[in-house]
């Protein structure tokens, strides 16, 4: 009999674990990307009674324990944020931290930036680091392809007092994760500018016609002062002329974009077919402030032609990119870090790393929303897709905030049903408790 009393406390003890679950949770509601406990139980040992072969069951439980309490990783509400640092994932996965030398994991992407320069004492170095409100440093893939340049003037002279800025030296539009022991603390720089892509050639398109009138076509080039300035052709009926077809002499000239300067003059000449398509073009390239541009007038009836009784016209296209300053940094739902740029233009230059593990149950709960690896979660890694390259895995959504995941009225109801079966418990004790006494009174 007095083994009601074990069993019953056993009920007591574990409604008692079961409802400080319920409480943390509770306690957490508005904690950003909280993810709830679950409390889990299992029977004790039992005892058997009779010996003998029945065919039921005859054991006698010692009671209940707390077996386990899970993780309940399920999503939990996005919330706008008004700071594009503050990030959500959408899926699986987990931000990493580097927090007090070692590296942690967390939901909670509620980041900002602290200042740092690369070269101490110039100001125009600085970068802005991914930071968690306790200070430690988010991790993430970075690219080279921008460095530091003391001598680059950024335009902020007067503002700072000397010259120096961050230069893009290879746009691009993807990053690949670099090994998942590589990952390194994401920067953003302050001063970053897009350098001047100078023009290296044009396209000409139009018609010409036959008639003995100049024609001219003009594009815009870029030079590798930053310079936009002016290519035009200009077209004059040639004195002699083929037997079929038309030639035209062609003068191409440079200019400063107002014409105050010339910069290179070539000449040459277009011949056209029959038909009115170009058979040849034979000016050469022109010295655009120190970068050479051909001139492309097409194939056949693709570019320029010289055809009578359709409409006189002309336009062009050109390569180069003028060189421009930083504007903003976003974040691409794969977590890419995008630059745009003054120029319309635009460059990754980093990638957030998104971290996920063999089994997320077997981490290890930390202060601050943070999980560390253990030997039951196994270490981390990055999912890979179909090629084996290493993708996120889920989908980072900036200027959002990831909500708790606990429902208040689960957690509620859980709180009845733990407070009845405490009572229960309670109960037993005192009823063998009775039981005892009315046993003892009995051999008096």
């Amino acid at each position: 009999m007095t083994q009601g009393y074990y069993t019953g406390i056993s009920g007591i003890q574990s409604s008692q674990y079961g409802l400080d679950v319920i409480s943390d949770n509770l306690a957490n509601v508005s904690t950003t990307a909280y993810k709830s406990s679950t409390a889990e139980f299992s029977d004790l040992l039992s005892k058997v009674i009779s010996s003998g072969n029945t065919p039921t069951s005859n054991d006698i439980g010692y009671g209940v324990k707390l077996q386990a309490t899970s993780f309940q990783f399920t999503q939990g509400t996005l919330m706008p944020s008004e700071r594009f640092s503050d990030m959500a994932l959408e899926g699986n996965g987990f931000f990493g931290v580097v927090s007090k030398d070692q590296t942690v994991f967390t939901r909670d992407g509620s980041f900002s930036f602290d200042t740092y320069e690369s070269v101490p004492g110039d100001v125009n170095s600085s970068t802005n680091r991914l930071v968690t409100a306790d200070g430690g440093y988010v991790l993430g893939t970075m690219l080279t392809n921008f460095s530091y340049d003391e001598t680059f003037d950024y335009g902020a002279q007067t503002t700072n007092g000397t010259i120096g800025a961050y230069v893009l030296n290879n746009p691009t539009n993807t990053v690949a994760y670099t090994d998942i022991n590589s990952q390194g603390v994401l920067e953003f720089p302050s001063q970053l500018a897009y350098p001047v892509q100078p023009t290296t050639q044009t396209n000409f398109f139009g018609n010409l016609g036959i008639t003995d009138e100049t024609r001219t076509i003009s594009a815009d080039v870029i030079s590798s002062n930053n310079e936009i300035n002016r290519l035009k052709l200009t077209f004059t009926k040639s004195a002699t002329q083929p037997t079929d077809g038309v030639a035209w002499d062609v003068t191409a000239t440079v200019t400063s974009n107002d014409g105050s300067t010339v910069y290179d003059t070539q000449t040459g000449q277009a011949i056209f077919g029959a038909s009115g398509a170009l058979e040849s073009f034979t000016v050469p390239s022109v010295d655009n402030d120190g970068t050479l541009v051909s001139m492309n007038l097409g194939t056949g009836f693709s570019g320029v032609i010289a055809i009578d009784g359709v409409g006189i016209s002309g336009s062009s296209t050109s390569d180069g990119v003028s060189a421009g300053t930083l504007t903003k940094y976003g974040i691409n739902s794969d977590g890419t870090i995008i630059a745009d740029f003054s120029n319309g233009q635009q460059s990754a230059i980093g990638r957030v790393a998104v971290y996920h593990f063999q089994n997320d149950q077997g981490l290890n709960r930390e202060g601050g929303t943070y999980y560390t690896q253990s030997s039951d979660s196994g270490k981390p890694l990055f999912w890979t897709d179909a090629n084996g390259n290493a993708v996120a895995g889920a989908s980072v959504r900036s200027n959002y905030l990831e909500g708790s995941n606990v429902d208040v009225t689960v957690g509620l109801t859980d709180m009845i049903v733990t407070q009845r079966a405490y009572q229960s418990n309670a109960k037993t004790v005192t009823t063998v408790d009775e039981m005892i006494q009315k046993a003892l009174a009995m051999h008096r």
